[in-house]
């Protein structure tokens, strides 16, 4: 998964998520949605990564 090091995270039980990259950029996903969350945690990052970048290939 894309990331610098030095980062860090907290995810909530019910779906919040956030996490700051000490590369100047702070996401948050507000979400409620317990069953899902992992799911929609693992696809934040490439896309807010990707939106910066460009799309990863590979």
């Amino acid at each position: 998964m894309p990331g610098s090091v030095g980062e860090y995270y907290w995810g909530g039980v019910t779906g919040a998520y956030f996490w700051i990259d000490p590369e100047q950029l702070i996401v948050t996903l507000m979400l409620q949605a317990p069953a899902y969350r992992l799911h929609y945690r693992y696809l934040l990052r490439p896309l807010v990564y990707g939106a910066i970048t460009g799309p990863v290939v590979g």
